[in-house]
């Protein structure tokens, strides 16, 4: 018998998987007539994933067939699929065959099951075949070896075919089963629960022919069908390469602020922004976009506790004239609940929305929403890191907003950590409580490669949005326990014939009679 090993010409031709982000674990989709094996618990998505490799095939030009062996009636995968949008009525029957090996396997065998297939892959000139229950062919197959024959003929047989194979089997993947060295490609999905969050997870074990992105990559199953999210550290985003230069500064349009930074962010640079809630982030984070906009930079703020109109009213209140930015597209307000949801999916709309919009300001509202759903703690910094190098290969100029635990810190650092080391500077903010009075304060930590001055300076939330002080004076006296010094208020004009002003309590002189 002919060796597996065969292949048609072209043998690394790919055939896409009609699956998004599944081609990038491929590494640009599965080999033209590769056999592989789907393996998953009942309920994990194969059957999915199956019709829509089927249906996506067929949209592209293909032709494909999908074999069931014991499973569920053609019918009622027909009525489970139609909430599919890949799904197309018009297409069954055509393109697309749906065929039942049961009577075969029952009758004649897997022997006959084979001739059942290779004669409807010859007459539909099919180049995509799924078959569904690979376990049925376990339990009728009299023997181990004659599974492994009828393994190595499907192989064969569609190799020359130029017809790419899966086959579904609810059997976990173990790489000890000789069967498994016979196919090209075993791909397991999982469902694990988190607590009370169930997680599902996709890994490519075997690639015969080509690299894939190895580990566990969580999918999700929706209206669309299975959608892949690779995790973003496997996609070998490269560091960027490009030293940002320190004359080009991006500004705040506070002018004290901007002096502490020397003139503004490093373009192309990163920033973290740390305090405790109502420290003022948000507000500062939307100085930065309202500034930007002013010089004609593209601005994206991507957030998850408030929504755009109260980011809208907020900014009018404070005269940042946001509004007027926002309806002229030059910025861009993107919030999302942050409820249940996979961080590598975030991460992709982050990255769409910023090559839509051409974002040079990003201001990422709640970086703590980005981790917080990771279920492995440690891929926290190199999924951070991963995030920012992608960010700053895009030409962008992040700003994130991390949300420190004290609410009052009236000393002490309070700045998250491992986060630190992944940034190029550090703004960060506090508020302190003195004789019942409550201050904010600033200041710059951290400043890679740059000059800043890194003093403490108080800041206060005027109608005309954050005012830093000129000098840290006031910060000083905060921190050592002395209410800063007021400013005196601006004294009253005299008239020009010089009279005194009426004494207070008293009403002025009334004139003569005749007045």
């Amino acid at each position: 018998m002919t060796d597996t090993s065969e292949r048609p010409a072209e043998p690394d031709a790919r055939v896409p998987s009609g699956v998004p982000g599944l081609d990038a674990l491929l590494r640009g989709g599965f080999l033209r007539g590769g056999t592989y094996i789907v393996t998953g618990a009942p309920g994990t998505g194969k059957t999915i994933l199956g019709n829509q490799f089927c249906f996506t095939t067929v949209a592209r030009g293909g032709r494909a067939i999908y074999l069931t062996v014991m499973g569920e009636s053609h019918s009622r995968m027909m009525l489970h699929l139609k909430s599919q949008r890949f799904f197309r009525q018009e297409d069954v029957g055509r393109a697309l065959n749906y065929e039942s090996g049961s009577a075969a396997l029952k009758s004649e065998g897997l022997g006959g099951l084979s001739r059942l297939i290779f004669r409807a892959v010859r007459e539909h000139g099919a180049t995509v075949l799924v078959v569904d229950g690979l376990m049925a062919l376990e339990e009728r197959s009299e023997n181990a070896p004659g599974l492994r024959e009828f393994l190595h003929g499907l192989c064969v047989h569609n190799a020359l075919a130029g017809c790419t194979t899966l086959m579904l089997t609810g059997q976990h993947n173990d790489p000890a089963d000789p069967r498994y060295t016979m196919v090209d490609g075993i791909i397991g999905v999982t469902q694990e629960q988190f607590g009370v969050k169930a997680v599902r997870s996709i890994e490519v074990s075997k690639f015969r022919g080509g690299e894939q992105l190895s580990g566990r990559h969580s999918f999700e199953i929706t209206n669309d069908g299975v959608c892949v999210h690779p995790r973003i550290e496997t996609l070998h985003i490269p560091q960027p390469l490009r030293v940002p230069s320190l004359d080009e500064r991006l500004a705040f349009g506070i002018p004290a602020l901007d002096g502490m930074l020397t003139g503004g962010l490093v373009r192309e640079s990163s920033t973290l922004v740390a305090g405790s809630a109502g420290s003022g982030k948000t507000l500062l984070g939307l100085h930065f976009l309202a500034e930007g906009a002013r010089q004609g930079e593209p601005g994206l703020f991507f957030g998850f506790v408030e929504t755009p109109p109260r980011l809208i009213d907020k900014a009018e209140r404070m005269g940042l004239g946001l509004r007027e930015h926002v309806e002229a597209g030059r910025i861009h307000l993107r919030t999302r609940a942050a409820a249940e949801s996979l961080p590598d999916a975030m991460a992709e709309e982050l990255f769409r929305h910023v090559k839509q919009h051409g974002t040079q300001r990003l201001v990422l509202d709640g970086l703590a929403s980005f981790c917080q759903e990771l279920t492995d703690p440690e891929r926290t910094p190199r999924f951070l890191a991963a995030l920012m190098h992608e960010l700053l290969s895009l030409g962008v100029t992040p700003l994130a907003i991390q949300q420190t635990r004290p609410l009052i810190a009236p000393s002490g650092d309070v700045l998250p950590q491992g986060v630190e080391v992944l940034v190029d500077t550090i703004l960060e903010l506090r508020q302190v409580d003195l004789r019942s009075r409550r201050f904010h304060v600033i200041s710059v930590p951290k400043a890679r490669e740059s000059g800043h001055d890194a003093a403490w300076r108080q800041f206060t939330m005027t109608a005309r949005g954050i005012d830093v002080a000129k000098d840290s004076e006031s910060a000083e006296a905060i921190f050592s326990g002395r209410a800063p010094a007021r400013a005196k208020p601006a004294r009253r004009s005299k008239s020009k014939t010089g009279a005194k002003p009426a004494r207070r309590g008293k009403p002025p002189r009334r004139g003569g009679r005749g007045e």
